[in-house]
């Protein structure tokens, strides 16, 4: 699908030095989870919120919401109905609202935890059942990714298994611009967006093995190891706000730092 949306060509103009991921450092173990899967979140946009989200397993229909770290380390929670059953560990909260998959449907939800409305966009030509997950390790269909451009949705095309990535406008809660970057989906086991450009992890989540400047629509050559192997990475989500990579890895969520940019080397 091109990339021909007006919003992408304007962000591109922000977008003369382009930077990479070198590596990752500082890890920091955060506590340890009951459920081998589940999403743990604070918000991307708000800076003064330090609510945690946490949404167990890779389906259900409640978030746990933490007050601050503190809370989340002392099991201190309240849980919240968010209104339709979730699918997958790509959920994502931003600027007071949770961005989920609707389990069994093509359709994605913005449950705002404020006001509890819900509003959901559907997805054509996106898989979104019958197991043919975009991220078979961790279940799931669509990712939800927040970055310094904003929110973007991460999906499996129906017609060629490739990866897509569709740019999200919060206000019309619709996608503005398509990419494809003729990756297939086989070969993922995760995935992030960070300063415009996508991570995709090798099938066993021990590599990032795979780059894409978004905002150019070119693949990157980068590449740099996340963790090592065994057991199942169920998240792996950046935050603008802190710079942090969020991971649920083998039943423990984790912080890690993301180490300086570097100039962006294109693959021709």
């Amino acid at each position: 699908i091109p990339n021909d949306g007006t919003s992408l060509k304007d962000m591109m103009k922000s977008h003369e030095k382009p930077c990479l991921i070198k590596s990752l450092i500082n890890p920091r173990e955060v506590s340890e989870m009951e459920s081998t899967f589940g999403s743990w979140m604070k918000d991307t946009a708000l800076l003064h919120d330090e609510r945690i989200w946490v949404a167990e397993h890779f389906s259900g229909r409640v978030v746990k919401e933490y007050k601050s770290i503190g809370s989340f380390q002392n099991a201190s929670f309240t849980m919240v109905d968010v209104r339709k059953f979730f699918q997958g560990c790509g959920h994502t909260v931003h600027n007071g609202s949770l961005y989920y998959h609707i389990a069994g449907t093509p359709t994605i939800a913005r449950f705002h935890f404020e006001t509890r409305r819900l509003h959901t966009l559907t997805m054509d030509n996106a898989l979104h059942h019958s197991l043919a997950y975009l991220l078979q390790n961790s279940k799931t269909y669509f990712k939800v990714a927040a970055d310094e451009n904003g929110l973007w949705l991460i999906f499996a095309s129906d017609v060629d298994d490739s990866i897509m990535v569709g740019q999200l406008d919060q206000k019309t809660f619709s996608i503005t611009s398509y990419i494809n970057t003729t990756y297939p989906r086989g070969k993922a086991g995760n995935a992030f967006i960070a300063c415009g450009v996508l991570y995709v992890t090798d099938t066993k989540d021990t590599r990032v093995s795979f780059a894409f400047d978004l905002l150019k629509g070119k693949p990157v050559n980068v590449t740099f190891d996340l963790r090592p192997p065994g057991g199942v990475l169920a998240m792996l989500s950046y935050s603008p706000k802190d710079r942090h990579l969020y991971m649920w890895d083998n039943g423990y969520v984790k912080l890690y730092v993301v180490a300086p940019w570097e100039t962006t080397l294109y693959m021709f």
